[in-house]
């Protein structure tokens, strides 16, 4: 590489040569400056080229307003001795981060704290500092100085989650201040200081590694708890649904909170109620279980839900008194896994004595070991055994118990619905059966009775016609045979004697028929007795109303009714000693039913005054035959000065 021209040596004499030597060099030393000016103002003096781990920490320790505070020098993780773990006692971290202090876009990083905590950078003597901002893989480009922190004091993070803060140029200590007594006995546990774009590689795989996918795990717990809600809703003889679905909603929503960097409410009652739900949701599953496993029992509900609400009466009275956390956190754990045993136990006898849910009991019984594996891993860590880098995993274990149950209980539902549908088909099948036979038994009755209805209709009919030929033509045979024989008859009264029988042959053949036409059956009783009326001198004045045309009575009615009209025609023939006769039918309605009004008038010289005579059985014959079809008869006289009888007749229809 050449100079440029101006830095060629030129061959100048004397002073000018030492002139131009000297300007030469401050070319040269102008260049260089040019060079690595930008070099010096970007690269720190510290050590934070790379990301740098805090080893030693100083630890404050404030035990109450009468104790004297506790200062010293620590080495993360530090280890909290169980006088620290208290709800009065406050624990402060200050953090050296000055070897990034003069590095553009620096970051702290916090794998994890044994309680929630606020952060602020360059801490005063008399109070906290400069609210910290959390960043995420969104923020990669941000620096403190587009980051509003006006609320940080407001902000309470959660110390099961990893995260890295943005640390503003000039940052030299880092104070960390747990809020509340540390769930295990551990306060910090590690933290790095670096370059953001380096700690941010780092955060997202350790959040990979500790979250994985528990924000859309506790997403599909929930919406499980839902569907198995809506289940229950349509089956709720089936409690140990509503069970899975209570401790489901319960489980999606811890699991919402907890993998959270933000805390919700206040510090104490968020670590409470982490070792609340588990224990209620324990308690739910449990409840399921031994619904499933063999129903509802009494003592052992009783034992159940007593214990968990005295534990949760607990844990009320520490949160109004303000001791106590830890005693009552450790017994509601040591509760949980006590139950979790015990259930295991069940199982496993009960998976014995079952034979068709022997595999779900098993799997079951699968789960809940799965689940006190993980319990015991994570009480583990809490108690100090693991170390504070271990990852929790009780989460997982309860979401595999808890699809693991909705799976079975699911299948148990629609092995339910399958024998339901079984049982409504066979169901269905037997009603099928027994209404074929009920309809082939019916049509069997059917037809028996109504053979046996036509044989007593034929029996009655029978009957009917011997009894009307005994009392109408056999009387009149019989009455014309003794005056044969005692030679009383003449012979025109022997054809009239012949011509009554031949009349009540024909009202006999008249009444065979089951319905009758009323204006027909009239129509052939006036055919008849025209010319008898005409050859005895009578005429006959004939009225047939038209409302008869839809009249039809039953063959008893009928005939009752010719044989009526026909003995008042006799009467007007032999005694009336008339010239003229009317008839007249038509039918009357009433509020109650039609009637069908018969009247028949003369012009003869009437029904006497008096009481009827003895020997007269026509008109007795007459009101006999009205009272057997339920009509009423009148006989009675003109109106004067009118002579002659009236015959009215009422029958209700």
């Amino acid at each position: 590489m050449h100079p440029p021209p101006f830095l060629m040596p030129l061959h100048l004499p004397g002073r000018i040569t030492r002139l131009w030597r000297g300007v030469r060099i401050l070319s040269v030393l102008a260049m260089c400056w040019a060079v690595t000016a930008p070099a010096r103002a970007v690269l720190p003096t510290g050590a934070c080229d790379r990301p740098v781990p805090v080893l030693q920490t100083q630890r404050h320790v404030n035990l109450g307003p009468e104790e004297p505070a506790l200062e010293s020098a620590v080495t993360l993780p530090d280890r909290l001795p169980r006088a620290f773990r208290r709800e009065h006692v406050r624990i402060t971290y200050d953090l050296d981060v000055s070897a990034c202090a003069d590095a553009p876009a620096a970051a702290l990083w916090i794998f994890r704290i044994g309680a929630p905590y606020r952060v602020y950078a360059n801490p005063s003597a008399q109070g906290s500092g400069t609210p910290l901002t959390l960043l995420n893989a969104n923020q990669r480009a941000q620096t403190v100085a587009t980051l509003s922190a006006a609320d940080g004091d407001a902000v309470v993070y959660n110390g099961r989650i990893p995260a890295l803060y943005a640390l503003p140029p000039g940052t030299h200590t880092v104070r960390i201040a747990l809020q509340t007594l540390p769930y295990m006995p551990y306060g910090l546990v590690m933290v790095d200081v670096g370059r953001t774009n380096q700690l941010l590689q780092r955060h997202s795989d350790v959040l990979r590694e500790v979250l994985g996918y528990s924000d859309a795990t506790a997403g599909v717990v929930t919406v499980l708890g839902l569907m198995l809600l809506l289940l229950w809703l349509s089956r709720r003889r089936d409690l140990n649904l509503l069970w899975l679905a209570m401790a489901s909603g319960l489980w999606g929503l811890r699991g919402l909170l907890y993998f959270d960097n933000i805390v919700p409410g206040t510090p104490l009652l968020f670590e409470q109620f982490n070792t609340v739900s588990a224990l209620w949701a324990v308690v739910l599953v449990a409840q399921a279980s031994l619904h499933m496993l063999h129903g509802e029992r009494r003592r052992q509900r009783t034992v159940v839900w007593g214990g968990t609400l005295l534990i949760t009466a607990l844990f009320v009275g520490v949160e109004l008194v303000g001791q106590g956390a830890m005693l009552v956190r450790s017994l509601a754990q040591f509760a949980g896994m006590v139950m979790t045993l015990w259930l295991g136990f069940e199982m496993l006898r009960q998976s014995r004595v079952q034979g068709a849910l022997r595999w779900q009991l098993v799997a079951m019984f699968g789960g809940f070991l799965t689940l006190l594996a993980c319990a015991g891993h994570d009480l583990m860590i809490v108690a100090g055994v693991l170390p504070a880098t271990t990852g929790p995993y009780v989460f997982w274990g309860f979401v595999v118990v808890l699809v693991g149950f909705a799976f079975i209980s699911g299948q148990y539902v629609v092995m339910a619905l399958a024998r339901a549908e079984r049982s409504n088909d066979e169901l269905e099948e037997r009603v099928t059966a027994k209404s074929n036979e009920l309809a082939t038994s019916y049509i069997r009755l059917r037809s028996s009775e109504i053979s046996a209805a036509r044989d007593a209709a034929r029996t009655q009919e029978r009957e009917h016609l011997l009894r009307e030929m005994h009392d109408g033509l056999g009387a009149q045979l019989m009455t014309a045979l003794r005056g044969v024989e005692r030679g009383a008859l003449s012979r025109e009264e022997l054809a009239a004697s012949l011509q009554d029988g031949l009349d009540e042959i024909r009202l006999l053949m008249d009444s065979t028929d089951t319905q009758q036409y009323l204006p027909g059956a009239l129509a052939a009783w006036r055919n008849r007795w025209d010319a008898r009326l005409a050859a005895a001198g009578v005429t006959l004045a004939w009225t047939i109303d038209e409302s008869l045309d839809s009249v039809q009575l039953g063959s008893d009615a009928a005939l009752q009714i010719m044989r009526i009209l026909q003995e008042a025609a006799t009467n007007v023939v032999k005694h009336s000693q008339a010239a003229h006769m009317s008839f007249s039918a038509a039918l009357h309605s009433t509020a109650k039913a039609a009637v069908l009004c018969i009247d028949i008038e003369d012009n003869g010289v009437g029904p006497g005054a008096g009481p009827v005579r003895a020997g007269a059985r026509g008109l007795k014959n007459m009101q006999y035959r009205a009272t057997q079809i339920g009509a009423e008869l009148q006989v009675l006289p003109q109106a004067a000065p009118a002579t002659g009888c009236r015959v009215r007749v009422r029958l209700p229809l």
